[in-house]
């Protein structure tokens, strides 16, 4: 099982580190929804900004 989920890991560990950044893009730049709302934003995300 562990050999699984390291092979698991390395395939799309890439895909999802990616799909985070593309996510945290997509909510820095967009109003809040109920489900992903956050008091503060991070300093990092709102270097995604792009207004």
């Amino acid at each position: 099982m562990m050999k699984f989920i390291k092979k698991f890991a390395f395939r799309f560990g890439g895909t999802f580190a990616a799909l985070a950044v593309m996510i945290t893009a997509v909510n820095a730049n967009s109003c809040c929804a109920w489900f992903t709302h956050q008091e503060k934003m991070p300093e990092s995300a709102k270097k995604l900004r792009k207004f």
